[in-house]
């Protein structure tokens, strides 16, 4: 649940206003018969959402107007922990991994004498290091200020291929062919492997929180088009689902090839396992996944995910403890197997 009640006055080019603002904040916070009752027990708020996305919006331009904001976010998140104590609150749902804007805020926080329970922000982009890099970051940032049980949250993430905000946009139809077709399209098998490379490696990241993009069922953000046709990704994540169905503990899995990921998991009673592979853009033409334990004659189900196929039942070899998986193509390809 965000808190948008600011938006509104944020997006200002007059930064004498801002003063008026900080003036409201006293009367807005006392109106509690208005916002209790949105404020419940173990809920969260999110203080604003992309402050700083337009070039015209409150962030741009100048150092003063992050100081500004900075300071209206340690007032806001004050006042709302000194009032509700239990309510979750933080952001500001950066539109990317910001440190000079965190330490700005972080250093109101601190001269406020409170700490945020999560920072968030979004990411878009064709690198899973990348994605893994800004976590990395943004935890040490929160250590070394002290907001040691800050939580991360990535509130919006999404592949973003060979292509800009305004390709997204475009109707030329080349740039539409290009953007909307073939291996890696928006929503193609590329974006569906990233999305499964990146599931793996959320699990046993600092990460606590993520949020796919996929804003709604039908459109370019969603999961199937306009003639409800299911993109890859919607396969994708299905293989995901399928495979963390029933199986709840995770298992130890890793990889040597920095374009396959891995990851595997277990039913309660040990009796269910199953593990994805997923390549993504590593073009391999097979993959070999070490199973030693695994009996020559035990029963494998193999599903593949990949440029001409979605969810399809196929075989596998299984040799002296080793699967070797077959790819159509040389395009990314995921396959989940059922032990």
């Amino acid at each position: 649940m965000e808190m948008k009640a600011a938006q509104g006055v944020l997006s200002i080019e007059d930064e004498i206003l801002v003063v008026r603002m900080f003036d409201a904040l006293d009367l807005y916070f006392r109106l509690f018969d208005i916002i209790h009752a949105r404020f419940r027990k173990g809920e969260i708020e999110e203080i604003y959402s992309d402050p700083e996305k337009r070039k015209e919006e409150y962030l741009a331009k100048t150092d003063l107007r992050i100081k500004l904001f900075a300071k209206f976010f340690a007032t806001c998140l004050k006042r709302l922990k000194d009032e509700f104590p239990d309510v979750r609150v933080g952001g500001p749902a950066l539109c990317s991994m910001n440190k000079t804007v965190f330490t700005k805020i972080f250093n109101e926080c601190k001269k406020a004498g409170v700490a945020p329970d999560f920072i968030s922000w979004h990411h878009y982009t064709k690198s899973p290091e990348a994605i893994m890099s800004a976590i990395e970051r943004a935890r040490g940032m929160c250590d070394d200020f002290g907001f040691r049980d800050c939580e991360l949250i990535v509130n919006e993430w999404h592949f973003f291929g060979e292509y800009t905000w305004a390709d997204l946009r475009s109707s030329d139809p080349e740039v539409l062919r290009r953007v909307w077709s073939g291996p890696a399209s928006h929503n193609g098998i590329d974006s569906s492997c990233f999305n499964l490379t990146m599931l793996s490696k959320f699990q046993t990241s600092a990460l606590d929180q993520a949020y796919y993009y996929g804003c709604r069922n039908i459109g370019s953000w969603g999961f199937m088009d306009e003639r409800k046709q299911k993109y890859k990704v919607y396969y994708g994540l299905k293989m995901f689902g399928d495979f963390i169905k029933g199986r709840p503990e995770m298992c130890r899995s890793s990889s040597e090839d920095d374009g396959v990921s891995v990851i595997a998991a277990k039913g309660a009673d040990g009796a269910s396992k199953a593990f994805i592979v997923a390549d993504y853009r590593a073009k391999a033409k097979e993959i070999v996944v070490d199973v030693k334990g695994v009996a020559p004659d035990a029963a494998v189900k193999v599903t593949a995910h990949d440029y001409t196929r979605d969810l399809v039942t196929t075989e596998a070899r299984l040799e002296g403890g080793r699967l070797v998986l077959e790819k159509k193509d040389e395009n990314s390809a995921a396959f989940l197997v059922e032990l």
